[in-house]
C-alpha cells in the first residue's frame, strides 16, 4: 500500500500555513499603505460662506473622500461633511458649516503614507492578487503531485475491488 510521499505532506502543511497567514498579510499590506491621521484647523466663515478648505498633512488614501472617517466641529450650529478633495494640493473642502462663525474643525482620515515612493503604491495594490494566484498555483501543484504519486489511482482501484466482492 502506497502512502503519501514526504513532498505531499510538506505541500499540505505549507498550503495550510499560507491560507492561515493570508488575512494577516492583507492587513499588513493595508497598514503599509495607510495611516490614521488627524488634522485640526481653526476656521472662520464670513457672511454667506458655508465651506472651508483644509490642507491635509498627508494625502488621502487613493485620493478618495470615502477615506475621511469623521469631521467634527466645536460649534453646535455646524453639520460638517467632507466635500471634495484636490489631490494636486491636498486640500479637502468641508461643507455644512454655519455662516459667519468661528470654530475648530477636526478631521480624521486614512492617509496614504507611501505616496512619495513611485511604483510602490501599484505593487502594494496587486500584491494580494499575486499571493492569491500563488496559493491557487500551489494547490494545483499539490493536486498534480498527488495524482502523479499513484495514490489516487490505487485508492480508486481498491474501491473498485471492494465493490466486486
Amino acid at each position: 500500500m502506497k502512502t503519501f510521499g514526504i513532498g505531499v505532506v510538506i505541500s499540505l502543511v505549507a498550503l495550510a500555513l499560507v491560507i492561515n497567514v493570508f488575512p494577516i498579510m492583507l492587513d499588513g499590506i493595508h497598514d503599509m499603505r495607510s495611516d490614521a491621521t488627524t488634522v485640526t484647523n481653526n476656521s472662520t466663515t464670513g457672511v454667506g460662506e458655508t465651506t472651508e478648505d483644509v490642507t491635509l498633512t498627508t494625502p488621502l488614501l487613493e485620493d478618495s473622500v470615502s477615506y475621511v472617517t469623521s469631521v467634527t466641529s466645536d460649534s453646535g450650529s455646524d453639520t460638517p461633511v467632507a466635500g471634495t478633495y484636490s489631490s494636486s494640493t491636498d486640500v479637502l473642502t468641508i461643507t455644512g458649516l454655519a455662516a459667519s462663525g468661528t470654530r475648530v474643525l477636526t478631521i480624521n482620515y486614512t492617509g496614504n503614507v507611501i505616496d512619495d515612493y513611485t511604483g510602490l503604491e501599484n505593487v502594494a495594490k496587486v500584491t494580494p492578487l499575486m499571493l492569491y494566484i500563488a496559493v491557487i498555483f500551489g494547490g494545483g501543484m499539490l493536486a498534480y503531485g498527488i495524482a502523479r504519486s499513484g495514490y489516487a489511482r490505487k485508492a480508486y482501484q481498491r474501491a473498485r475491488n471492494i465493490r466486486k466482492y
